[in-house]
């Protein structure tokens, strides 16, 4: 029993340092651990900065090459507004050109259709004078003839007036002498 219990103590002891021992190594793994993450950290923070410096550069060399090709787009693109505006001068030009001739022709026509209109109105008043005059004449003879026919109807009248007045004098006479 006594053996056994030293046994016990010498395993404990054992134990202890084994655990001693495992600790002291854990810490030293630990701190080795630390300063290889502190290096790696430092190493992974230094090639951080060499990738932001080349992404700085790189966006620099991109930017210098998206305004050339910018500049040189926007150079032909000029070019090319100018060529279309030269263009469009030229078809307007053309336009006015085929418009001021088209408006003469117009004009041309429409001159002589004017022309022609007044020549037709001519004689169309010529022609409504002259069935104007018939028809004057026609009706004053008309006229003339229907005041004679009245002048002599009133003559006509007149005289039977006459005469029944006279016959009414005589009768008013004779009874006057009678009553006498």
């Amino acid at each position: 029993d006594e053996e056994k219990e030293d046994n016990d103590e010498e395993s404990l002891a054992e134990d202890d340092e084994d655990e001693d021992n495992e600790e002291e190594s854990l810490a030293e793994d630990d701190e080795d651990n630390d300063e290889e993450k502190e290096d790696n950290d430092e190493e992974s923070l230094a090639e951080d900065d060499e990738d932001e410096d080349n992404d700085e550069e790189s966006l620099a060399e991109d930017d210098e090459d998206n305004d050339e090709e910018k500049e040189d787009n926007d150079e032909e693109s000029l070019a090319e507004d100018d060529e279309d505006e030269d263009n469009e001068e030229e078809s307007l030009a053309e336009d006015d050109e085929d418009n001021d001739e088209e408006k003469e022709d117009n004009d041309e026509e429409s001159l002589a259709e004017d022309d022609e209109d007044e020549d037709n109105d001519e004689e169309s008043l010529a022609e409504d004078d002259e069935d104007n005059d018939e028809e004057k004449e026609d009706n004053d003879e008309e006229s003339l003839a229907e005041d004679d026919e009245d002048e002599d109807n009133e003559e006509e009248s007149l005289a039977e007036d006459d005469e029944d007045n006279d016959e009414e004098k005589e009768d008013n006479d004779e009874e006057s002498l009678a009553e006498d």
